[in-house]
């Protein structure tokens, strides 16, 4: 809102732009002569020169969508630039000495002049249209709004340029309804104007510096944060006074015994929450308060800083679904474990981030986690995240939970203007980020699949006994070494996304993430899934000499030299009857959430 209403202001002040105040005749003059009154003529140059500002700014801003350009050169280029245009508001001398302005301003006269003498709607038209690039260089305000339309997303920038257009639009239209005596009013007054300007100015340049250096954040989430306590402060006061007294004891929500709890700090739990409640694998995800010397803990209490608890959330989940070293890995990715005041825009220990472990195979974990982000080189600053053992857990009031979906619009708000979207989107880009997710996946996969190698591993008769489930085709692939049909079979042309397992052990030998179209008929893949999925042998029974790839239970196809080369050049070829496909949605049920790294670039 306060961009909004500078954007509006920024409108309204154009028109008092030394190199603009010449021009507003021309607006008198397609007005009727007589009486007060706007006329069609006057409408149709202030209506075509507000599409000519709206279509200049946006083209703009559409350059901005085909360059990747980092969130922090935004912020600084937005800081600079509105101080310069603070700068300019108040020492307008400099600005139009600028070369480029006088020379735009030069064309657009001639423009204006050309349509000033036809005398008619067209061009009144082309009056407004060679406005347009006027309005927005030869005044230093209409710089505010490209400072602010091109960083942010498309809808809000469209906003801020629609306040800056109304502004402008409105102005004028003023001005064609008194006629001449107005502009004579403003002129007469300028040094009353240039003072209300100068004003505006410093406002300006205060807003630049703010956002320069990242104050405007917090000025926004300190509003946000003051109008919801006072909501809060006021609903807990008609609770307390008019709500029915109950004593009544509240029964725990009966839990599966294999379900683990663990409980994280990383700011405002508002945004925690939603990081965990989707994801598969997490039975709930509750915010509330954590740690602290008190009995007690309430959002009014813990928000002064007055208690030793911090907003956390309590994650129950499925072990056998998602695995500890995940949960941590969502938790590093949305906070900055790096800052030691708080976290983003909200400071005070109350923000401050911690992992509280409910046992000693967490610990182990969270310890293991936390050592392994400080040698990733993702922050070039030590891990200041806390590992404790867990405490007290307060639930938050119930207006706080499942927060992101009740007021969905003010948390992305809130996101946004608090720094965190911003944080998370520029840091865990960077390579050293991806590289430690990967080798956290892969240190997953390895405990995982060593804990569950004995369950592939079967017996020469369980093997056979398996078999004897399968259906003709399957059994004559696997046991009888076969080949199905080409484009004939379950899987040449299945493009969904998951992992293909042995049809017999349910060892998991490729991922769909390798998967090409050979233009052979059967399923072909790059790659293994892991490097000892599968075993080579060397086969004679045709005429030429051929190696056969094999799982546990028997026959799965063979590999060629005649795969991508950018990819080392192997074709696994293989039997869609060898093979059971796992759809990545069940894959956590299944027991193969260790496996999901392989597709995080595509969710």
């Amino acid at each position: 809102m306060i961009f909004f209403a500078i954007s509006v202001l920024a409108g309204v002040f154009t028109v008092l732009a030394p190199c603009i105040l010449p021009l507003l005749p021309v607006v008198i003059g397609a007005s009727e002569e007589g009486s007060r009154g706007v006329s069609r003529r006057a409408l149709t140059v202030v209506g075509s020169l507000s599409v000519s500002v709206i279509i200049f700014t946006l083209l703009l801003k559409a350059t901005t969508v085909f360059i990747s350009i980092p969130q922090m050169f935004w912020t600084s280029f937005s800081g600079v630039v509105i101080v310069l245009v603070g700068i300019a508001i108040l020492f307008p001398s400099l600005w139009v000495k600028i070369p480029y302005i006088n020379k735009l301003s030069v064309l657009s006269n001639r423009a204006v002049g050309s349509g000033y003498q036809q005398k008619s709607y067209k061009g009144d038209m082309l009056i407004g249209l060679a406005l347009g690039p006027v309005f927005t260089t030869c005044s230093p305000t209409y710089l505010f709004i490209i400072a602010t339309v091109l960083p942010a997303a498309f809808s809000v920038g469209l906003i801020y340029l629609m306040g800056f257009t109304v502004g402008l639009a409105f102005s004028l239209l003023l001005i064609a309804y008194f006629g001449q005596k107005i502009v004579n009013k403003i002129t007469a007054r300028m040094q009353t104007a240039g003072g209300i300007k100068k004003i505006f100015g410093v406002l300006i340049i205060l807003v630049g510096v703010a956002v320069f250096t990242g104050y405007d954040k917090k000025i926004q989430t300190l509003i946000l944060d003051s109008g919801y306590g006072a909501t809060i402060q006021l609903e807990d006061s008609l609770i307390e006074r008019f709500a029915p007294k109950n004593n009544l004891i509240e029964e725990p929500v009966t839990m599966d015994a294999s379900y683990e709890t663990i409980t994280l700090a990383g700011g405002c739990f508002w945004c925690t929450e939603a990081y965990y409640q989707e994801e598969k694998g997490v039975i709930d995800a509750v915010s509330g308060y954590a740690g602290g010397d008190k009995n007690d803990a309430s959002y009014l209490s813990v928000s002064k800083g007055t208690t030793k608890h911090r907003e956390a959330v309590q994650v129950t989940y499925d072990p056998n679904v998602i695995l500890t070293e995940k949960i941590l890995d969502i938790y590093w990715s949305h906070v900055d474990p790096t800052n030691t005041e708080g976290q983003f825009a909200d400071e005070g220990f109350q923000y401050t981030t911690a992992i509280f472990y409910h046992t000693d195979t967490q610990k182990e974990a969270a310890l293991d986690s936390k050592e392994r982000l400080l040698k990733s080189a993702v922050f070039n600053k030590p891990i200041a995240t806390s590992i404790l053992p867990i405490s007290t857990f307060f639930k938050a009031e119930e207006y706080h939970q499942d927060y992101y979906k009740k007021a969905s619009a003010r948390y992305e708000q809130y996101k946004k203007g608090s720094g965190r979207a911003a944080f998370v989107e520029e840091t865990w880009a960077k390579d050293a980020a991806i590289k430690f997710l990967e080798s956290e996946q892969t240190k997953v996969i390895k405990k995982e699949t060593t804990s569950k190698k004995d369950s592939y591993n079967y017996t020469d008769e369980e093997i056979a006994e398996k078999l004897k489930n399968l259906d003709p085709l399957a059994y004559h692939v696997v046991a009888e070494s076969g080949t199905e049909s080409p484009f004939n079979n379950a899987y040449w042309d299945n493009k969904a996304l998951g992992i293909y397992v042995d049809v017999v052990t349910g060892k998991p030998l490729f991922s769909s993430t390798h998967k090409y179209d050979s233009g052979t008929g059967w399923p072909s893949f790059w790659r293994t899934i892991d490097d000892d999925s599968v075993t080579m042998h060397e086969d004679n029974s045709l005429s030429t000499t051929r190696t056969e790839i094999r799982s546990g239970a028997g026959h799965v196809g063979h590999v060629f030299e005649d795969g991508p080369k950018e990819e080392g050049g192997r074709r696994f070829c293989t039997n869609s009857a060898s093979l059971r496909f796992v759809p990545k949605e069940d894959m956590g049920q299944e027991g193969y959430s260790a496996y999901l790294y392989l597709f995080a670039s595509t969710a």
